[in-house]
């Protein structure tokens, strides 16, 4: 650094001799050119009066005679141009040889009007020249602009007598600078170089270093500053490692996504709550446009919103990446404490209520459909009991008949608040029913028995398969029958007669694997993903035919998920379906 001091003070002092000389001689400059410009200025004006009083003696042939008189006379060049640019008389030259001057920087000036100068070279005289030219009005040939033109020779002579004088003066000045400037130097940096020692510590780690330089100058002003700032800055970090670790820990405890952005939408935090939402790290995500991690225009026209109107807003988006979700998003401007008028950017707290919208959809239609799955028995027995009262009850036909279908509907409406009430209760006390021990071999055995007369009524064959002594299962043994049951019961439903039914079960990788086929009708692949939603039916005027709920599927499936298990399907149109389940061993 001694040497950068060292050598920075050389170049000031060079700069210093040169800069004043360059400026003086720029000064010189300007000022001689200012007055040599007000010069011709005055005697192109001059000589426009002579031509205004001698305009109606002079002729065509008197221009070449004043421009070379009155150039003799005041040292100068003078050339009268027309016009359309073209020279009418010059001093120094042929007139007839002398190219159109309208693309002249002074007489542009000059043809509209005003006072053009200009500094160049002459291609006519090949010197360098000072150009003035005037706007004139004059009806001799349209003569419209008097240009006069000196060439810089003299101020040629004076630069190089000032280039003289600077380079006598940095030869002088020189060498007793360099001394002076090496002594004050080296004295200036001892304390520099005891604060970059200390420095170089508290960078380090230690905060607690101070700087021991005992002067009254500026250097030991600035060394107490020095060791106020160090002990500020100990205190500062302090606070910010204390905050930080407060606030890092708050943003990992929450479990609702959050996230921040700028003025311009780009991302500035995202909590792991956030991270994992986006399936984005934040070191990835900062500095992105919001529209990167989430994928949705009305978010962005929202921020926007926030960012004029100065307002708090929560809205609902459903994003497509990286997966489908439904979010809800409270977001509010980020204030200055100590301008709270400015907005630095927007907090935004996220909630996914995918689910929430989800279970309020199943809700809503669960209460649509058992609206109308009662409502159809109900209206069949009120309007038969309808016409029983209205004199059917006296055929005796008729009214066999009618109690036969009011008794079907009975029925019917029956079984309907049955599985209802078994679905509410599966969902209910799933915790209380994992708590029962059942016999799986057994229960299963149980099942065939009850079903095989079934089968056998439709003239279908009951194939079984089961393991024996298959191990014990928690659960409530009621529900385990039910699952088969109702499994078994559509298999044999939806098969046509002499047909077949398979149940097999056994052991296998730790668990419990329990087959349901059938040789049936099948179902329609894009009818799978809905197959256990309650009341979906692939065909509801033969499921209803047949005596079907639309609960059993859905029974089926939150028995198997209060065993811990899982339930596969899978079907073939005409050719027969197969149910799978597999439940885990405890």
């Amino acid at each position: 650094m001694q040497k950068r001091i060292f050598s920075a003070f050389i170049v000031i002092l060079l700069l210093g001799v040169l800069l004043t000389g360059f400026l003086n001689l720029s000064l010189i400059r300007t000022n001689y050119l200012n007055e040599l410009e007000n010069k011709l200025v005055s005697n192109g004006f001059l000589i426009e009066e002579f031509l205004k009083e001698n305009l109606q003696q002079l002729t065509e042939s008197d221009l070449k005679r004043i421009t070379e008189d009155y150039g003799r006379r005041i040292d100068a060049r003078i050339t009268f141009i027309d016009n359309h640019g073209e020279v009418l008389a010059d001093t120094m030259a042929n007139e007839q040889t002398i190219e159109n001057h309208r693309n002249r920087k002074e007489v542009i000036e000059a043809l509209n009007g005003r006072v053009g100068t200009d500094l160049r070279r002459s291609t006519t005289l090949d010197e360098e020249m000072f150009y003035v030219a005037i706007p004139v009005d004059l009806n001799i040939n349209n003569l419209r602009v008097i240009r006069l033109a000196v060439n810089l020779q003299e101020i040629t002579r004076i630069n190089q007598t000032q280039y003289f004088y600077i380079i006598i003066s940095i030869l002088i000045g020189l060498l007793p600078s360099l001394m002076l400037a090496y002594r004050f130097v080296d004295k200036i940096m001892e304390p520099i170089k005891a604060i970059t020692e200390v420095t170089k510590k508290i960078a380090a780690g230690g905060f607690d270093r101070r700087v021991e330089v005992i002067t009254d100058d500026e250097i030991g002003e600035l060394a107490n500053n020095f060791n106020n700032m160090a002990e500020r800055l100990k205190e500062t970090i302090s606070k910010l490692s204390e905050n930080n670790t407060k606030f890092k820990a708050l943003l990992t405890s929450m479990k609702n996504p959050i996230i921040a952005v700028d003025n311009k939408h780009r991302l500035i935090l995202l909590n792991p709550a956030a991270e994992e939402l986006f399936q984005m790290k934040m070191e990835d995500a900062l500095g992105k446009h919001i529209l990167e991690v989430i994928r949705n225009n009305v978010l962005d026209e929202q921020l926007k919103d926030i960012l004029q109107n100065n307002v708090e807003n929560q809205i609902e988006v459903t994003t497509e990446e990286p997966s489908e979700k439904i979010l809800k998003i409270y977001s509010n401007p980020i204030k200055l404490e100590e301008d709270p008028s400015r907005i630095i950017g927007i907090v935004a707290l996220i909630e996914d209520v995918t689910e929430i919208r989800r279970l309020e959809k199943m809700r809503s239609d669960f209460v649509a459909n058992v609206s109308h799955e009662l409502k159809t028995p109900l209206t069949s027995i009120s309007g038969f009991v309808e016409t029983l009262k209205s004199g059917g009850i006296d055929d005796e036909d008729t009214k066999l008949r009618f109690l036969d279908i009011i008794d079907i509907e009975t029925e019917r409406l029956t079984r309907l608040i049955n599985d209802i009430l078994t679905l509410s209760e599966i969902e209910n006390t799933q915790l209380k029913a994992m708590n029962q021990e059942i016999l799986t071999s057994e229960a299963l055995l149980e099942v065939e028995e009850i079903m095989r007369p079934i089968a056998n009524g439709k003239d279908i064959e009951l194939v079984t398969g089961i393991e024996y002594h298959l191990p014990i299962l928690q659960g409530n043994p009621d529900w385990f029958k039910q699952m088969l049951i109702n499994l078994l019961d559509n298999a044999i439903k939806y098969t046509p007669n002499e047909g077949k039914v398979y149940l097999h079960a056994f052991e296998k990788y730790n668990n419990i694997i329990i087959t349901v086929k059938d040789t049936g009708i099948g179902i329609p692949k894009k009818d799978l993903p809905r197959l256990f939603e309650r009341f979906y039916r692939v065909d509801k005027a033969r499921s209803r035919k047949v005596g079907g709920t639309g609960l059993g599927l859905a029974i089926v499936k939150h028995i198997v998920l209060s065993l811990k298990g899982k339930i596969k399907v899978n079907s073939e149109l005409d050719k027969g379906t197969e149910f799978t389940v597999i439940i885990p061993i405890d």
